[in-house]
């Protein structure tokens, strides 16, 4: 199979053709190959987007907080950390 993955798909004879085909029915009989579900991928690039998204608004929102004079206390109360982690996490943040 080798030598017929430099070539276009147009140009492969009819056995090497069969011969690709049968090596990866081989492969996925031995379960050398896992077909993976085009949507489930589409599944992570959704989430990423969204976490993406999320934490630009936690990075807008701590901004708006410290402006309003909030803590790194009680915004790392509302982050779920403690007030060390949330001015390690946004401090440079905010100061830029």
């Amino acid at each position: 199979m080798g030598s017929t993955a430099k070539k276009h798909p147009r140009d492969l004879t009819e056995a090497e053709l069969k011969q690709i085909v049968a090596d990866a029915d081989a492969a996925l009989e031995r379960g050398d190959v896992r077909v993976v579900d085009a949507g489930v991928l589409r599944e992570v690039r959704a989430a990423a987007a969204l976490r993406r998204d999320a934490e630009q608004r936690v990075n807008a929102a701590v901004l708006s907080a410290r402006h309003t004079g909030a803590s790194w206390g009680s915004m790392g109360a509302q982050l779920g950390v403690r007030r060390q982690g949330a001015r390690q996490r946004f401090e440079r943040k905010v100061d830029s």
